[in-house]
C-alpha cells in the first residue's frame, strides 16, 4: 500500500475514533471522559483545582501584593524617621569630632556633607504626604479601571511604587523625599479602590466576604512586614526592600487573566468565558454566570447613576452621611498617627523593650486582630462590633494617657509595659471593627448601580483625613503634650460611639431593600394598615 494511502486511512481512522469518543455514548458518558476531556480544552495545563475555589484564594492573595505594598509604604515611616531625625539633633556635636578626627580632606568632604537628615516638622511631611498623594491617587482610580480595565490598571500601579522609593533612596534633599512619598502615595490610594473591584469580579458570592478582607489582612502583613525589616537601620536597604514588593506584585500578578466582567464589557465573550472558567474551575457551569454578566454590563449604562444624582437622592445622601461619618471617626481616632509613629511612641514613654522589636509585636497584634474579624462579622452584628470596637479603644487611649501622665508627675516609672499592652489592644480593636466595617457597609448601603462611586468619593475621604490627623498629630504633640492628645483620641472614640448608637444602620442579615427604606424613614418593622384593606360588614 501506498504511503499517502496509509496516511490519509489512519487520519481517517482518528478521526473517526474522535467522532466516535464526542458523541453521546452513555457508556462513556457515564464515566464522563468525554465532559472532562472537553473542559480541559479550555483550561491551562497548570489547572488543577476542579473546583476553583483554590485559584480564587491564590488570584485574590497575589492581587492583594497591591496592599500588602501600601502597608509597607505606611510602615515606612515608624522605621525610616528616627533613623533620619536622630542625625539631626546630634549633628552638631559629632559632625565637629568626625571632622577633627578626620585624616585626609576627602574624610572631611564626607563628614561635610552628611546624608539627609530631618528636622521634626519634615518628618511629619515626609510621613502625611503619603496619605496626601493617596487623595489623588483613589478619587479617579475607579473610573481608569472601567476604561483600561482592571489588570491594566493594577499592573501600571506597581511602576510609581518603585519609582518613589527609588527617590526615597537617593534624593539628595528633603524635596526629592517629598516627591517619592506623594509619588507612592498615589499608587496606595488607587490600590485602596481598583484591588476590590476585581476581587468582586472573580469571586463567588459564598466566597465573597472572606475574599472581601483579604485587603486589609495584606495591608496589617505589610505594616508587620515593614516593622520587621526596620530593623536593618539603614534607610537605602530600606527602601530597597520596599521595593521588591511592587516588583514581586508586578510579576506574580501578569499572569493572572483580566476580569471576566470587563471583558464583557468590551465585547470580548470567548476571553471572558476563558477568565471565567480559570477561576471557576472545570466542575462549575458558567454559562449562566456569563449570561447574568451580559445583563449586568448591558443594564449598567441605564441605571449608572451620576454624581449629581448620588448627592442629591435621599437615599443615597444619608449613606453618604454615615460613610463619611465612620471615616471621620475613623481617622480621628489616631489609628495612622500610631502606625505612622510607632516607634517613635513607644520611646516616647520609654518601653523596657527596644523600640523597634514593640513595633513589630504592635503589628503581630494587627495581623492577628485582622484576620479574626471575619469570623467576628459574622457572630456579632455591625453596629454592636463598631460600639464594642469605638469604646474599647477609648478606654485604651485613655489609660494610657493616665499613664503618661503618671510618669510626667515621677509617680510611677516602673510598669514600662502599659504603653505596650494598651497599644497593642488598642490595634487589635481597630482591627477587629472600627477598620474593615466602614469599608464593608459600603457594598450594603448603597444600591449596586452607585456603590462604585460612592467607594471613590468616600476612600478620597478617608485618605484626606488620614492625611490631616498624620500632619498634624506632631503639632498637636507640641501645643498640648502626648498625653492630652491620646485625650482627644480617646474623646473621639466616645463621640463616635454615640455617633453609632444614633445614625448607623444594622446592614448584617438584611436587604439593601430595608436598609434603603429605613433612609427613607419606612419602618418595615412596623406594620402598616394599607388602603386597600376593608373592614368586613
Amino acid at each position: 500500500m501506498p504511503k499517502e494511502d496509509m496516511d490519509e486511512q489512519s487520519t481517517s481512522t482518528v478521526d473517526a475514533e474522535t467522532a466516535q469518543s464526542s458523541s453521546p455514548d452513555p457508556a462513556d458518558s457515564q464515566n464522563g471522559k468525554p465532559r472532562v476531556l472537553q473542559r480541559m480544552e479550555t483550561v491551562p495545563d497548570i489547572k488543577r483545582d476542579t473546583s476553583g475555589i483554590t485559584t480564587q484564594y491564590i488570584g485574590t492573595g497575589i492581587v492583594n501584593l497591591g496592599a500588602f505594598a501600601a502597608g509597607v509604604c505606611v510602615a515606612w515611616s515608624s522605621s525610616a524617621l528616627p533613623l533620619l531625625t536622630s542625625g539631626a539633633v546630634e549633628m552638631s556635636t559629632a559632625r565637629v569630632v568626625e571632622i577633627s578626627s578626620a585624616e585626609n580632606m576627602t574624610d572631611i568632604m564626607d563628614v561635610a556633607h552628611p546624608k539627609l537628615t530631618l528636622t521634626s516638622s519634615e518628618a511629619s511631611w515626609a510621613a502625611s504626604l503619603l496619605c496626601l498623594g493617596s487623595l489623588w491617587g483613589a478619587v479617579p482610580s475607579g473610573l481608569i479601571s472601567e476604561y483600561f480595565g482592571r489588570k491594566k490598571t493594577l499592573l501600571y500601579l506597581a511602576l510609581p511604587l518603585v519609582i518613589s522609593w527609588i527617590l526615597v533612596a537617593s534624593s539628595p534633599n528633603v524635596y526629592g523625599l517629598y516627591v517619592g512619598r506623594f509619588v507612592g502615595g498615589v499608587a496606595v490610594g488607587a490600590f485602596s479602590v481598583a484591588i476590590p473591584p476585581y476581587v468582586e469580579d472573580i469571586a463567588e458570592k459564598q466566597l465573597l466576604p472572606t475574599l472581601a478582607n483579604f485587603y486589609h489582612v495584606h495591608f496589617s502583613c505589610g505594616v508587620l512586614f515593614g516593622y520587621i525589616i526596620g530593623m536593618v537601620e539603614n534607610t537605602s536597604w530600606l527602601s530597597v526592600l520596599c521595593a521588591s514588593i511592587p516588583i514581586s506584585f508586578f510579576i506574580a500578578f501578569i499572569f493572572l487573566p483580566e476580569s471576566p466582567a470587563y471583558l464583557v464589557s468590551q465585547g470580548k465573550s470567548n476571553e471572558a468565558k476563558a477568565a471565567l472558567r480559570y477561576f471557576r474551575g472545570i466542575d462549575n457551569d458558567i454559562d449562566s454566570e456569563i449570561k447574568g454578566l451580559k445583563e449586568y454590563v448591558l443594564g449598567t449604562p441605564k441605571n449608572r447613576i451620576t454624581f449629581k444624582e448620588l448627592f442629591t437622592t435621599r437615599a443615597t445622601v444619608l449613606g453618604l452621611i454615615v460613610s463619611f461619618g465612620l471615616m471621620i471617626f475613623q481617622q480621628l481616632s489616631g489609628i495612622y498617627p500610631v502606625l505612622f509613629y510607632a516607634r517613635k511612641i513607644f520611646e516616647t514613654f520609654s518601653i523596657s523593650l527596644n523600640p523597634p522589636n514593640a513595633a513589630i509585636i504592635l503589628g503581630f497584634c494587627l495581623v492577628s486582630s485582622t484576620y479574626f474579624s471575619t469570623m467576628l462579622l459574622k457572630m456579632l452584628r455591625r453596629r454592636v462590633l463598631l460600639m464594642l470596637s469605638f469604646s474599647l479603644m477609648a478606654v485604651s487611649l485613655g489609660c494610657l494617657a493616665i499613664y503618661y501622665h503618671l510618669k510626667a508627675s515621677s509617680l510611677s516609672t516602673s510598669c514600662t509595659w502599659i504603653p505596650l499592652l494598651t497599644l497593642c489592644l488598642y490595634v487589635s480593636l481597630y482591627a477587629a471593627g472600627v477598620g474593615p466595617i466602614p469599608w464593608l457597609m459600603l457594598r450594603e448601603i448603597f444600591p449596586p448601580n452607585a456603590t462604585r462611586r460612592a467607594t471613590a468619593i468616600t476612600a478620597g475621604v478617608h485618605w484626606f483625613l488620614a492625611f490631616g490627623a498624620t500632619k498634624l498629630y506632631q503639632n498637636l504633640v507640641d501645643m498640648v503634650g502626648p498625653g492630652w492628645t491620646l485625650w482627644h483620641f480617646a474623646v473621639t472614640c466616645v463621640i463616635a460611639t454615640i455617633f453609632v448608637y444614633f445614625f448607623v444602620p444594622e446592614t448584617k442579615d438584611r436587604t439593601l431593600e430595608d436598609i434603603l427604606s429605613e433612609f427613607e424613614g419606612i419602618h418595615k418593622g412596623r406594620k402598616h394598615r394599607h388602603v386597600y384593606e376593608v373592614e368586613a360588614i
